[in-house]
């Protein structure tokens, strides 16, 4: 009886696993049975194409200016005074020997100020609220503020590369072309026409809602092209397809399962 039952089990499983390997499958079918049935509960996917980029870039800068966020690490250096610039021995986790953690609250402890809020601020705007407040101390003080470490953001790239694994973004915008370039992609098991980004995104309550897949078709004329121009947001992932997987269903059910959608593109990110 009780190997009726586990017979009965994987027959079942069997049916939910979806198109085999090699089976055609129209548009609209994409998304059908992939995940719940529930149609709030379907990711969307969009085929990145050069008329998305040019929309999604109307108003992105090039070379937008980097904010500060939670664990970069900032060198500070008051000219004159070594006393207050990094590069001493780390003395506690807010502070190393080339620079100063930002913390969870956002945070940094610096000599005579105290607790200052530096995250979601500049370089410059960090740079000259510190002047203004050393002001009270030290006469004319002269101060350069920079990032030694970047990792507050970054993005994830895995499936068939020789490199997966988890990458900063630094001042410089990180493209789709950037991160496969650092992944590098496997070409004796990848299927270029299959790369794809998904984007988690979170709701006014800051709750992770269900994500937005693009699909990157590399195999096309302006594939490099195009790859240079899809800028990635922190905590995007990217997902080489192995070749051979014709279906869209059974590609993504090897990272994002119909059940705990929302957990596991939260989980890349931490």
């Amino acid at each position: 009886m009780n190997q009726l039952k586990i017979l009965g089990v994987l027959s079942i499983l069997s049916l939910l696993v979806g198109c085999a390997p090699g089976m055609k499958m129209d548009e609209n079918s994409h998304l059908r049975g992939a995940f719940s049935t529930q149609e709030n509960d379907k990711p969307d996917m969009m085929l990145i194409t050069p008329a998305l980029v040019a929309q999604m870039n109307v108003d992105h800068d090039n070379n937008p200016t980097y904010k500060v966020g939670v664990q970069d690490v900032l060198m500070i250096r008051v000219w004159g005074d070594a006393g207050l610039s990094t590069g001493g021995d780390a003395k506690d986790g807010n502070s190393k020997a080339d620079g100063f953690v930002v913390q969870n609250n956002g945070t940094i402890f610096y000599p005579y100020v105290g607790n200052i809020k530096v995250a979601g601020k500049s370089i410059e705007a960090i740079r000259i609220l510190l002047t203004e407040k050393l002001r009270k101390f030290i006469t004319d003080p002269q101060i350069s503020v920079a990032v030694s470490e970047y990792r507050s953001k970054r993005v994830h790239i895995i499936g068939e590369v020789k490199k997966p694994g988890t990458y900063q973004i630094t001042d410089t915008p990180m493209t789709i072309l950037d991160v496969v370039m650092l992944g590098g992609i496997n070409n004796r098991t990848a299927d270029t026409e299959q790369i794809f980004v998904i984007r988690r995104a979170r709701t006014s309550n800051d709750i992770v809602a269900k994500p937005a897949i693009y699909r990157f078709d590399g195999g096309s004329a302006d594939a490099m092209l195009l790859a240079g121009q899809f800028y990635l947001n922190a905590n995007d992932v990217v997902f080489v397809a192995p070749a051979g997987v014709v279906s869209w269903n059974r590609v993504i059910s090897n990272i994002l399962p119909s059940i705990g959608l929302g957990t596991k593109i939260d989980s890349f990110g931490n």
